[in-house]
This record gives C-alpha cells, structure tokens and sequence, in this order.
C-alpha cells in the first residue's frame, strides 16, 4: 500500500516535469515501473564524489543536498526539491566518478533509474523529443551556474536575502503570516548556503526578525511581508528582478 502510493507520487512529480522534458506519457510509465524507490534518513549519504555514476537519482519527498569537494572541505551546490533529478549525472558519464556528494537533508525519498533504462529512453524518443529533454537539462544547469556566479559578487547579508528567496522558492508555502519556509533551517545551514560564518548570520537573522522581515514558527523560518518591501529590505529588489522569489498572490499583513 506505502509502496504504491509513493508510486504514485513518483508518476505525480514525473509527470509534472516531463512536460517541460519533453517526455511522453509512455516515457513516463517506463521510468515509474522501472525506478527503484530508496529511503534515507536525514544526514544519510547517499552518494560520493568518488562513486560511479551508473544511476540518476530523482527525489521524491523531502530534501536532498548536494555538495561539491572544496579544499578540505565541502560547498554546497544545491538543496534539491521533490520532482527534481539531482547529482548533476548524464546516462553518457556510466563508470565515471560523480565529482558530487549527496546527502539527506531531511528523511527522503529517492527513485533510483538506471543509466541503461534512460539510454533506453532516449533511442526510443523522436528527434525532438532529444532536443527538448537536452534542451531542459541545459537550461537547469545553466540558471545553476547562473545562480551561483551571481553570488560572487554579493556581499554577505546580500547573499543571505537570496538564499532565503530560494529556500521560499523550492520549500516555501503561503500562511496568513508570510510565506513559511517548510524545512527546518538552522543558522548554521543557512551559513553554509550562503558561504559565510555561522556568527555572522546569526546577527544578521537576529536583526532581521527584529526589523520584521522574518519571524519563526516554531523551528521554521517565515519570510512575512516586509521581505518583499525596498522599503524595509533594498536588497530584496535583486532576487525579485531575476526571478527567484515570487511575491505572494495573497495580502499578507
């Protein structure tokens, strides 16, 4: 019964991005009776950078963060939302190291297709359907890196406003207060998404909540209504221009 609903959900979230893949509705029964469901408890790794990469990964509930090898440590590349594949893999790259680590940012849910069975999808798909389903994936890596670039050029509490707009973005949901971020964040996560010291953000979300532009509920955070306002946040006027948080379609008071 678990089983088949999270089936189901799979199909859901496949469907879901299929049609911006390109991928037709047999393409998408093939890959949900085909993927093989794994569940992972938070702080699991699931993959390493000197693993092959003979699978693409797709998750399916919770949260999923993947990680770049930097120095003696670890970036952060990119916290992945149900209905996204992940690990940064193509069927092409079988038996080549991944170069990225994944981990369970929450308990998760992760559907684990075989390179054989995309290859299979892809020599079975029509010319144009090809060109759309590499189209997406270069359109998905390019606003990434994207994304990533603009960043460098940011100075901390700047680069902390648009980690919280992705954070609203891909787990956000609109309540009368704001828009809850629907994920436990820590300050320490936050430091590490937006590349600065745990101190540092903390002070900077300590006024934040003072000034009104976060509050929490509970152990989540919420994005209330002076966030989108220049007024009260001049740095929020960047992420709205690009695209990455959406205001509200509700007054939120």
């Amino acid at each position: 019964m678990v089983l088949r609903i999270q089936k189901e959900q799979l199909r859901a979230l496949l469907s879901d991005v299929g049609r911006r893949m390109g991928l037709s509705a047999g393409a998408i029964d093939l890959l949900t009776r085909s993927a093989q469901l794994s569940h992972w408890r938070k702080g699991q790794n699931i993959f390493s950078p000197e693993d092959t990469a003979d699978f693409v990964n797709f998750l399916v509930a919770g949260a999923v963060k993947v990680s770049c090898p930097s120095g003696a440590g670890t970036v952060c590349v990119q916290l992945i939302r149900p209905g996204q594949f992940f690990g940064l893999n193509w069927y092409a790259d079988q038996g080549q190291p991944r170069l990225f680590s994944a981990s369970a940012f929450t308990d998760a849910t992760v559907a684990i297709i075989t390179n054989e069975m995309m290859a299979e999808l892809v020599a079975n798909s029509p010319p144009p359907g090809v060109l759309q389903i590499v189209s997406f994936s270069w359109r998905v890596l390019s606003r990434l890196l994207y994304d990533k670039c603009c960043l460098l050029g940011l100075r901390m509490e700047e680069r902390l406003v648009h980690e919280l707009a992705v954070l609203a973005r891909d787990f956000g949901r609109e309540t009368e207060g704001g828009i809850l971020i629907d994920l436990p964040v820590t300050h320490a996560d936050l430091a590490e998404f937006a590349i600065a010291s745990r101190a540092n953000v903390a002070r900077v979300m300590k006024r934040f909540e003072r000034e009104g532009l976060t509050a929490k509920d509970g152990r989540k955070l919420v994005i209330t209504a002076r966030f989108f306002d220049q007024q009260h946040n001049p740095h929020v006027k960047q992420v709205l221009r690009g695209d990455l948080l959406r205001r509200p379609r509700r007054n939120i008071a």
